[in-house]
């Protein structure tokens, strides 16, 4: 996993599951911030401006499908890593699906994945 740190937003309702994923992805050196609903997910987006995006697939109000959808009809591509509890398929315009309960060096892959993979297609 030799690619360089970045900045993950976390999406989840849960804050347990907020501080975990936080907390981990710090230790394995990436700035990461935090938000609980669809909605500030969108605020956060432009302001922290991520590399990656963690965002749980079933939150009150806007489901993460919703928070994906919403970000590529304004035109953003940073990859999306959906997290869900449940079986789900992978919508389009997502990078990748984990399921809840996921192994946490398994998620630092992914999301190193997704770093490498934002960072080509923008070049």
């Amino acid at each position: 996993m030799n690619v360089a740190p970045g900045r993950v937003l976390i999406v989840d309702d849960e804050p347990h599951v907020r501080e975990l994923l936080r907390d981990f992805l710090t230790t394995v050196g990436d700035e990461v911030a935090t938000v609980a609903t669809g909605a500030a997910a969108l605020e956060a987006v432009p302001i922290f401006q991520p590399d990656v995006i963690l965002l749980d697939m079933m939150m009150p109000g806007m489901s993460g499908a919703d928070v994906l959808d919403a970000l590529r009809r304004a035109g953003l591509n940073v990859p999306v890593i959906l997290m869900s509890g449940h079986q789900a398929a992978m919508p389009e315009g997502c990078f990748a699906v984990l399921r809840k309960p996921f192994d946490l060096w398994k998620l630092a892959e992914v999301v190193a994945a997704a770093m490498d993979h934002g960072r080509t297609s923008r070049t």
